[in-house]
């Protein structure tokens, strides 16, 4: 019923009663009345309130149809859940490690207002006294906020001389970390897992090689299970069924990296056939800087768009972000402001979506500068994708020794 009518109703209704009440003086009418009035004015306040709830039901019911631009079911709904942690960083006033009790304190409480929960840092080797007290300076800083700290251990492929692959020592060190500083220390992750190596130093053409001579499965199987151990794996990594088959019960979760990022048109399908495979929650590592190997191929830095599109896929297809050391980059900063905003999260994927398109178009100009790099990854892309349909098309029964299986996970 329209609130105006209701209100001249109601009014009909108590000046009647009014009349038949004779009985009473003019100072109980005058009172009366008053209490009336104040009656009608809680029966339009509860009436506009339900309007205003039947308003907001039909926007919903609006929005589940399909008539607003924002999809409350998507994942993009539900940001508050996803975990943002921050990779070595560049700006040297948030490398935690380095800093001073204060300055620390004071780091650490503005990455906890922006909103990262997880902060990694290299740590060389557990015997190094110095390590070990900037280790212990920072859980110790840590363990009384809600930051948790991830310590990366470099493969052969980037290590140097100080760094130890002990890695009974390293289980040993990581589960006193947990019994001291509960609160803070995470675990670990080793860089570039299943990465090839390109240093003429070692006989390990691939990482993973290296972790299975020195027997790494062997030592995780002492590892508390309140350490937690996330492995960053690359989708275009080589031997990926040795971990799936040797580590997948000693990992927590994965961090997950894209030798092709630059091309985001295939990102989402690559994290749903790791999600697949693996079983285990996700990180993705964010680019908002160029790295090294894509300098030396002449590439500008990401754009601004490709950012955005980045974000807004592995938002929807991943459990938490990695962003690699660049976050005074204005896109991860106006990220870090607004990721619960719908109308922002609107634009990151409409962004998407015409970055997508772009780069369906460059890979088939003859022109592109990069058109070579994205071909090759769409190349390594159609064959894996191939591979796991032809996979999972199987029986059951067939899948485990099947060739197409071979063939995505080696």
């Amino acid at each position: 019923m329209n609130v105006p009518i209701l209100v001249i109703f109601i009014s009909i209704g108590i000046f009647s009663f009014l009349i038949t009440q004779s009985f009473l003086s003019d100072t109980n009418l005058v009172s009366i009345f008053f209490r009336s009035l104040n009656d009608i004015h809680l029966l339009i306040s509860k009436s506009t309130d339900l309007v205003e709830i039947l308003q907001y039901i039909n926007a919903e019911n609006d929005i589940n149809k399909g008539n607003n631009i924002i999809d409350i079911n998507s994942r993009e709904g539900t940001t508050e859940n996803t975990t943002v942690g921050l990779w070595m960083p560049m700006n040297t006033s948030f490398a935690l490690q380095h800093l001073k009790r204060a300055e620390q304190e004071k780091a650490l409480e503005i990455l906890l207002k922006k909103g990262y929960g997880e902060y990694y840092y290299v740590m060389n080797n557990f015997e190094d006294p110095k390590s070990l007290k900037i280790t212990d300076d920072l859980l110790d800083t840590a363990n009384k906020t809600n930051l948790k700290i991830i310590i990366i251990l470099l493969p052969p492929s980037e290590g140097g001389p100080s760094t130890s692959y002990n890695w009974n020592g390293w289980i040993k060190y990581f589960n006193s970390l947990e019994r001291k500083y509960p609160r803070s220390f995470e675990g670990f992750t080793i860089d570039d897992f299943n990465w090839i190596s390109t240093r003429s130093d070692t006989k390990f053409k691939n990482n993973i090689d290296f972790m299975e001579y020195t027997e790494l499965s062997k030592e995780l199987k002492h590892k508390s299970k309140d350490v937690k151990f996330y492995p960053t794996v690359y989708f275009e990594g080589t031997k990926t069924g040795i971990v799936v088959k040797k580590y997948k019960n000693f990992i927590d979760g994965l961090v997950v990296v894209s030798g092709c990022y630059y091309n985001v048109s295939i990102l989402e399908r690559q994290l749903e056939i790791f999600s697949e495979i693996f079983d285990k929650p996700m990180r993705y590592v964010v680019y908002p800087t160029i790295t090294y190997n894509y300098s030396k191929l002449d590439y500008s830095p990401p754009t601004d768009r490709l950012i955005m599109a980045t974000l807004s896929i592995a938002l929807n297809s991943s459990d938490g972000l990695i962003i690699w050391r660049d976050a005074d980059n204005p896109v991860i900063q106006e990220h870090m402001e607004n990721r619960y905003d719908e109308q922002y999260l609107f634009n990151i994927s409409k962004s998407k979506d015409v970055q997508i398109s772009d780069e369906n178009i460059e890979i088939n100009s003859k022109f592109s500068i990069s058109n070579k790099v994205h071909n090759s990854c769409n190349s390594w892309s159609k064959k894996y994708n191939d591979a796991y349909d032809k996979w999972t098309e199987l029986p059951e029964e067939e899948q485990e020794n099947n060739e197409w299986k071979k063939q995505l996970l080696y």
